[in-house]
């Protein structure tokens, strides 16, 4: 009981005392602090009102008003008293704000702290990242709710000790873990590391962690405190980002940096093993005609077919990968003679070649492998595969559906190849690309008729580079396509130039398979014959009868839109390529060419002078022209005229010429010239 002059069971310094003391809400000490007026201070009441923390000064209390201040003297309140008080009770209301502000401050410091509590557990759960807090001396580990979420544990469902968090890794990474925080125990660094965790489940989840060792003041280990958050995930996602970089996505096999990586890795480990180690490079033979004849997909099927016979061909230590394309590639370790690496490019070629059956139809399939060998870890992977492509290009030279290997004479082939093709990119600009005109005949009258474009490199070091040096080449870099076309516009605007002077003259260009391929070869033609202005019946273009077959049905199609354009078409080396009869009967053909190798028997050999007959009658009833190639005697033209055959071409009745040579013979009766040596009649 308090009497009114303050006396009695409790003094004010007592309340005071026991109000800073109280372990309550704030809410409730200032409920006591407005009945401790009442209690100590006769006839007063107060009321407590809250405001902004503010600098700003408030009145004496002799004023009715005891302003309430927290830090820095911060006005974070004031007592409104229902009169002034007396000068002896304004001490103890002063005191009483005093212990009302430390109470504030503090209240409003736990309840900053509660929130950023809150906020951490909140960002912890939507971060994923857990926390703990692992006092050494008494081994309690104090673990955030998001940690034993990231354990597969429900939050606070124990009581976490070192040993149950070991108990909870990955068997095989628990030495790992200990050794990792002795090592920061001992050295007070920070340490980081992943470590994985199994959950009651049996799953297995990997996690990443960063803690520190905190010291007491004697600089002992005292607390490890750290932070750990689930990268499960993101390890799935970089090993398939890994994976999809390393390997081909078609067929799943090892792309050409893994490769190159494991051959250069090979390469340095043969000190260490036996033998050497064989490289095979295998490309699949007309791998275009199924691609355009069934489509890639088709085409994309026979490649992933090819990819899984290669595997169960090869032993379980080596390697094949897909470079791209209808490129494979083998790494064979452990070769103790070139011939051992003949015989596995055999068995591959045997056991690679034979029917694929893709989308209900079935695709004969064969490969052409170059082989490469090492014994040196001197070697480069980069020198290695392109001696085996040099090999692969030769066995694609030497017929296809074989394999070679690399010999040094290849290497220097490549090399020259390459400036080859080169040069030849820079001949397209430079002016050096001629063309020359070998006359067309009437055999009766001795008429130049028609003349045919051949393509000549004028090299400057190399002299007059022939077709035959240049076409293979061009076709395998794709030069033939603008090579083509400058062809076409020069043949054809010599042509309008001739033509002044003799309108009945024709001209020949022939094209190659590559150019036929083209979707857009008809339009580029169409564009050719708009610019040149020539007269487009006088216009032939030759295709050769193998590359018309390699695909008939295609060949068909684009043959009748050049013959839509008013150019009239040229089977060339015609008897060579096993046409069906029924296709020559379909193609808008106007004229045959009689293979040379026909032509070279007349006069000697029954079975040429047979054949030809049949072409010429086949020829006559389908009223299509023909003309004789390779007319080198006076015997076979003889037989040739006697055989009924009106036209010829060969060395007897005009061998090619520039222009301006040609031009003088285009209106005479020719003579007949000296005997063609072999190189000439390319």
């Amino acid at each position: 009981m308090v009497k009114a002059d303050g006396s009695g069971d409790v003094t004010r310094e007592q309340a005071l005392l026991a109000l800073a003391l109280a372990d309550k809400p704030i809410e409730h000490l200032l409920d006591e602090a407005v009945q401790l007026v009442s209690l100590h201070v006769p006839g007063l009441t107060a009321l407590y009102a809250p405001c902004e923390e503010q600098p700003a000064e408030l009145p004496e209390p002799t004023h009715g008003e005891v302003p309430v201040r927290g830090d820095h003297g911060l006005l974070v309140g004031v007592l409104r008293l229902s009169e002034a008080p007396a000068p002896d009770d304004v001490g103890f209301l002063v005191q009483l704000a005093e212990v009302l502000g430390t109470a504030l401050v503090r209240s409003r410091r736990e309840e900053r702290l509660l929130r950023s509590e809150r906020r951490l557990v909140e960002a912890q759960r939507i971060s994923q990242v857990g926390s703990y807090d692992f006092e050494i001396a008494t081994n309690t580990n104090t673990w955030s709710d998001q940690l034993y979420r990231i354990y597969g544990r429900e939050p606070q469902s124990f009581m976490a000790s070192y040993e149950i968090f070991l108990s909870m890794l990955h068997p095989d990474d628990r030495e790992h873990v200990i050794a990792t925080h002795q090592r920061s125990m001992e050295s007070l660094e920070p340490f980081e590391m992943e470590e994985r965790v199994v959950w009651p489940d049996g799953q297995v989840r990997t996690l990443a962690s960063w803690g520190e060792v905190v010291a007491d003041s004697e600089g002992h280990p005292a607390r490890m405190v750290g932070i750990c958050w689930d990268i499960t995930d993101r390890r799935a996602i970089e090993e398939q980002l890994v994976r999809e970089a390393l390997h081909d996505r078609l067929t799943g096999l090892p792309n050409r940096a893994l490769f190159v990586d494991r051959l250069t890795q090979s390469l340095a480990a043969l000190p260490r093993h036996r033998g050497a180690l064989a490289v095979l490079f295998l490309d699949v033979d007309r791998f275009k005609v199924i691609n355009d004849s069934l489509g890639h997909e088709a085409g994309d099927g026979v490649l992933v077919e090819l990819g899984q016979r290669l595997e169960r061909l090869m032993r379980p230590g080596d390697t094949v990968a897909r470079f791209g394309g209808d490129e494979f590639v083998v790494l064979c370790q452990d070769i103790d003679h070139p011939a051992e690496a003949v015989h596995v490019a055999e068995r591959l070629t045997e056991g690679l070649s034979g029917s694929i059956a893709v989308n209900g139809s079935d695709v004969v399939v064969t490969v052409s492998v170059g082989i490469a060998m090492s014994s040196s870890p001197a070697d480069l992977a980069g020198d290695l595969l392109r001696d085996a492509d040099a090999a692969m290009y030769r066995a694609k030279r030497d017929g296809r559906a074989r394999s070679v290997l690399f010999a040094d004479t290849m290497r220097q082939e490549a090399l020259a190849r390459l400036d080859t093709e080169v040069e030849l990119r820079r001949a397209l600009t430079s002016g050096d690309l001629r063309l020359h005109y070998q006359p067309v005949v009437d055999l009766a009258s001795g008429l130049v008729v028609g003349v045919e474009a051949l393509l000549r490199w004028e090299h400057r070091t190399r002299g007059l580079v022939m077709p035959v040096d240049i076409i293979t080449i061009a076709e395998e870099t794709g030069l033939i396509v603008p090579l083509g076309e400058w062809v076409l516009e020069e043949a054809c605007t010599q042509l309008v130039r001739w033509h002044q002077d003799c309108p009945h003259l024709t001209m020949a260009v022939n094209l190659s398979g590559v150019q036929l391929a083209r979707p857009d070869l008809v339009a580029r033609v169409g564009e050719v014959l708009e610019r040149t202005g020539v007269r487009r019946s006088a216009l032939s273009l030759e295709i050769t009868e193998s590359v018309l077959m390699r695909d008939a049905e295609e060949a068909l199609g684009v043959l009748e839109e050049l013959k839509a354009l008013g150019v009239r078409i040229s089977v060339d080396d015609f008897g060579t390529g096993y046409s069906s009869l029924s296709y020559l009967k379909r193609f808008p053909v106007d004229v045959l060419k009689i293979d040379r190798s026909f032509v070279d028997g007349l006069g000697s050999d029954a079975d040429d002078l047979a054949i030809v007959q049949a072409i010429l009658a086949l020829a006559t009833s389908l009223d299509i022209d023909i003309i004789a190639e390779g007319v080198e005697t006076s015997a076979q033209r003889e037989v040739l005229q006697g055989l009924g055959c009106r036209l010829a071409q060969g060395y007897l009745l005009g061998r090619p010429g520039a222009a301006a040579d040609v031009a003088g013979q285009l209106n005479a009766v020719l003579p007949l010239p000296r005997q063609a040596t072999q190189r000439e009649r390319l």
